[in-house]
């Protein structure tokens, strides 16, 4: 068990460094993709930097020195302040990267507001699920939250989707991938959440973080790559484009 937990304490402090490596990547490189795709990158790279900081306060929590009293005292409310602050700017990123018509910016304010309203009952279950006697109020919460999700999927996947289809080929593509993180990588968090109220064992408690921390790094750092690629693939055809005018 205690190796289990160094593994885990461990990748607190590995978050932290894909976060941050990847906030100076998407930053130092943004001037290498066309100017339309510039606040894509840019606000990938602001949502890794939030999570490298939310991390670096977990780390410091949870320590490394196989303590699992101290790992599973980290408070609950760290992770959610990460969440409602990253989450919403993933979706800010998609909505970027489609370069969304002024008609359809409105839709992605209520998709964020759903993604606010999807984590602030999450929260409300995780506390529930801590307290005594309150296990109707946790299961309530959670179903919201997850009644939350299904909306976001929905106006992800319908509105957005519309929108990719007039995109550029590598642009359709990216979305298909970032609809995949969400539908697949965010899965792991209500699964976690499941894991948390239908067991009080250790082992399972070590093992929602560990899972968490990859996911995370999966879900922010991956996504943020897969935005960046696919502007530095387009603009790099519109440079080819460009010069074979010029030949």
């Amino acid at each position: 068990m205690e190796g289990l937990v160094l593994i885990t304490q461990y990748t607190f402090l590995a978050s932290v460094f894909a976060m941050a490596g990847g906030t100076a990547y998407f930053w130092l490189e943004r001037d290498a993709v066309a100017q339309e795709f510039r606040p894509a990158v840019v606000v990938a790279g602001i949502y890794t930097a939030v999570a490298a900081f939310m991390y670096w306060q977990m780390h410091l929590t949870v320590g490394l020195n196989g303590d699992i009293e101290q790992l599973l005292a980290m408070p609950t409310h760290v992770r959610y302040i990460d969440w409602i602050v990253t989450t919403p700017l993933i979706l800010v990123t998609i909505g970027l990267l489609l370069q969304l018509q002024e008609r359809r910016l409105s839709l992605l304010g209520i998709v964020v507001a759903v993604d606010i309203l999807m984590i602030v009952f999450g929260y409300f279950g995780e506390i529930f699920s801590g307290m005594e006697f309150k296990q109707f109020e946790a299961w309530t919460m959670f179903g919201l939250s997850f009644i939350s999700y299904l909306m976001l999927l929905y106006l992800l996947t319908q509105f957005f989707g519309e929108a990719a289809q007039d995109k550029a080929a590598p642009v359709k593509r990216a979305f298909k991938y970032m609809v995949l993180f969400i539908v697949i990588g965010w899965m792991v968090y209500p699964l976690g959440f499941i894991l948390g109220l239908v067991s009080d064992a250790e082992v399972a408690k070590v093992l929602r973080e560990l899972v968490y921390n990859i996911a995370d790094i999966i879900n922010k750092v991956g996504l943020g790559i897969v935005v960046f690629v696919t502007a530095k693939s387009i603009t790099r055809d519109a440079e080819i484009k460009e010069a074979m005018r010029n030949l």
